[in-house]
């Protein structure tokens, strides 16, 4: 007799085994990290947003062995980053596939020493943004670590899994990866066609506050005190960063930067643009219940 749970039981670990070899651990911070895909190429890629700044980092790669990473090519507007190892590892990645609503999904993740963790859930709807629609996952962004690959039941690579705007779990498409891994070449990229990114890469200026944010709920009681129902807490700071030097805390919750409201999916991207570069901007935060505010200079990001 055919048991369907069984049948699914075993779908899952066979996608769990499938992509256990490109997971990663990036170490961000004392007890801190990051999921990083690691990529043909000597590349590991994750989520910008989540990635603070740093000269060098050290990434886990899944033979639990340490790696000396250099920081790549960042791509805001995509919310991709890549870092550099010194030797290209012999992986390759799956297919890209496309995300349709209702479809069952595997999302992967690494703990701090990169074995690899496993989520089940489903496209939920889809967020139109600039850059296309987003397929957003039956998942609250608290309960994931940023990064995170997302198979469809096929194997596809779906994209990365990233916190959204308000609360939610969005897939940064697996086309946007491959754009982000090879900027001068149309359509996915297959792993006979992988070759080392130049290294350093070209990319525009950009300001930067030093800070690597969470989208989050302002507790309805703050509500009026804020005035908004929504921020981005501060989950790390960079030393000697803006942020640092204007003396903000890892969980203050970022409002408004020059009255310009963070909550926006890109708001604060837009903001953080080449000419705000040096500037000094008013900066509006909620720390312990109390709204402070405090002024930072922008600098360049690294």
């Amino acid at each position: 007799m055919t048991f369907p749970l069984a049948t699914l039981s075993d779908s899952i670990a066979r996608l769990a085994g499938l992509g256990a070899p490109l997971l990663t651990a990036i170490r961000i911070g004392p007890n801190k990290h990051v999921t990083g895909l690691l990529c043909p190429g000597a590349a590991v890629v994750t989520t910008d947003q989540s990635l603070p700044a740093l000269q060098s980092y050290t990434v886990v790669l899944p033979d639990r062995s340490l790696a000396p990473a250099r920081p790549g090519r960042r791509n805001t507007a995509s919310n991709l980053a890549t870092l550099h190892l010194d030797a290209p590892a012999a992986v390759e990645l799956p297919e890209i596939g496309f995300a349709a609503l209702g479809r069952l999904v595997v999302v992967l993740g690494a703990d701090s020493d990169a074995s690899p963790t496993v989520r089940l859930t489903v496209i939920q709807r889809f967020l139109r943004t600039p850059e296309g629609p987003n397929a957003v996952l039956d998942l609250t962004a608290g309960t994931l670590n940023p990064g995170n690959p997302v198979l469809d039941a096929e194997g596809r690579l779906l994209g990365l899994a990233a916190p959204g705007p308000n609360g939610e779990v969005i897939v940064i498409p697996g086309t946007s990866i491959s754009r982000t891994l090879h900027p001068h070449q149309t359509g996915p990229v297959t792993s006979s066609q992988a070759s080392p990114i130049p290294f350093p890469p070209a990319f525009p200026r950009r300001g930067w506050l030093g800070v690597a944010l969470q989208p989050i709920t302002v507790p309805d009681q703050l509500v009026g005190r804020a005035g908004q129902t929504s921020g981005r807490m501060i989950v790390n700071i960079t030393t000697g960063g803006p942020a640092d030097h204007a003396g903000m805390h890892v969980g203050d919750v970022l409002l408004s930067v020059n009255g310009t409201s963070v909550t926006g999916q890109h708001s604060l991207r837009d903001f953080l643009a080449e000419e705000r570069i040096g500037s000094t901007v008013e900066v509006r935060l909620l720390r312990d219940g109390a709204l402070i505010t405090t002024h930072l200079v922008i600098a360049q990001q690294p």
